[in-house]
């Protein structure tokens, strides 16, 4: 007979599935948008149009890192520490000092990015036609920081419902809306219109969500100087990350046509449902990591982390041997030239994979204090996926791309797991044959 505490479903695994299952539903949710909206762009605009669409979506999200400052990220670890947030209520200021300062730095990004928005689309992307987008761009952007912190603050605080909705499904699925109502008259401008549209509503909704914000009676006032020496390590290593997942798009809107990235893009959206359900945990395990660690429980910490490895091996797994051997079958639903590039599709649906096993390296690193630690690792792999870019984008292309984003993923996790084995003595990658020996052991 098999002892209870050996079945796969152990406290802590049940404890994520259940906070994971209304984020698990929206982000599915969301990727249906997603896809659906790649099709219909990509049908009724064009695949440069969908390259376009694509570019100023890397462009925000690159961005939006820079111009949040890493206050996202400690928005997640101070909503979830008791010394900050506890009973509903508030025991620091960090909300609004976060406020003020993502106000001043993204509005001075928006200032200097309008004054350069011309030489950027017909110099350095060589595509006049995005002059549009970037004339939202601003507006965009500066409703795309403050939603990311409310987004984040969602999470910190255990609002998953909120977070979940608000963070992108709002977003796309009025842009969506619009696409398949407006299928036939494909004014391309409309794109970025109801893009920012649709971000302005979502961060009007979070924003009466959140505010006004409850107090303690007696609250700690931290300095400005205290919480960006918190969250600019975060920032830096959230930015790398970003630019490893993000600098192909753009590397191929500057070597190559607006059309190759729109066929680049999907690829890659169907090789990140790999990270589905890192993503979807992680706003369950890193709150969990950060208070953990707070109460200095390392025990409790050893036993999410190895229970959350263990899910994440489990649903992935199947995720990632049906784009293997479905690639051609799915790339050829969106049209006969995409079904030539399966070869990136295996490639970069393989280091998403080993990318999601590898379990969460980010959260661990930065919500146990070693956001310095993860900010060189990051920076490393950053520079070398950019360097990698700018020699094989121009010689191999979607290919070339491919490769630059898949050594660069692996090359971080590779380092950040070693750091975490030998520092803090914790293994992230879960071995599936331990369940299989476990299981008949203690049969």
């Amino acid at each position: 007979m098999i002892k209870k505490h050996h079945v796969i479903f152990d406290k802590h695994l049940s404890e994520i599935l259940k906070g994971g299952g209304v984020t698990f539903i929206f982000h599915i949710l969301n990727l249906i948008t997603v896809y659906l909206l790649a099709i219909f762009i990509s049908k009724s605009y064009g695949a440069d149009a969908y390259g376009r669409f694509s570019i100023i979506k890397s462009m925000i999200v690159i961005f939006t890192v820079i111009t949040t400052l890493g206050l996202n990220t400690l928005a997640i670890k101070l909503g979830s520490d008791v010394k900050h947030f506890f009973n509903r209520k508030f025991k620091s200021d960090f909300v609004y000092k976060s406020y003020t300062l993502i106000l001043i730095w993204s509005s001075l990004i928006c200032a200097i990015f309008s004054f350069f928005k011309d030489e950027i689309a017909v110099l350095f992307f060589e595509d006049s036609q995005l002059l549009v987008y970037f004339s939202f761009f601003p507006i965009l952007l500066i409703a795309s920081t403050f939603l990311n912190y409310n987004s984040n603050l969602f999470k910190g605080l255990g609002k998953i419902l909120p977070f979940a909705i608000l963070s992108a499904f709002l977003g796309n699925i009025i842009l969506l809306t619009y696409v398949i109502i407006d299928f036939k008259s494909a004014e391309e401008a409309n794109l970025i219109l109801f893009l920012t549209l649709g971000t302005c509503l979502s961060l009007l909704i979070s924003i009466l969500l959140l505010f006004p914000i409850k107090l303690e009676k007696r609250i700690r006032k931290l300095q400005l100087r205290s919480l960006l020496s918190s969250s600019t390590p975060m920032m830096f290593s959230s930015s790398m990350i970003f630019i490893i997942f993000s600098i192909d798009v753009l590397m191929l809107g500057y070597f190559r046509t607006s059309e190759e990235v729109g066929v680049y893009r999907i690829i890659s959206q169907i090789s990140s449902l790999n990270v589905i359900f890192l993503i979807v945990f992680g706003t369950i395990v890193g709150p969990k990591i950060s208070n953990l660690n707070s109460k200095g429980d390392q025990q409790e910490l050893k036993k999410v982390i190895r229970s959350s490895t263990k899910l994440i091996f489990f649903a992935t797994a199947p995720i990632f041997l049906t784009i293997l051997i479905f690639s051609k079958k799915i790339l050829s639903f969106f049209g006969p030239e995409y079904a030539l590039e399966q070869h990136v599709l295996i490639l970069l649906a393989t280091a998403q994979f080993l990318y999601a096993v590898s379990g969460f390296v980010d959260l661990t690193l930065n919500m146990t204090g070693r956001q310095k630690v993860y900010t060189r690792i990051t920076t490393s792999s950053a520079i070398a996926n950019i360097l990698l870019n700018i020699i094989l984008v121009p010689l191999y292309g979607l290919e070339g791309a491919a490769l630059s984003t898949a050594a660069s993923v692996l090359l971080t996790n590779f380092i950040s797991l070693i750091y975490i084995k030998r520092k803090l003595n914790l293994v992230l990658v879960y071995n599936p044959f331990s369940f299989v020996k476990d299981g008949i052991k203690n049969f």
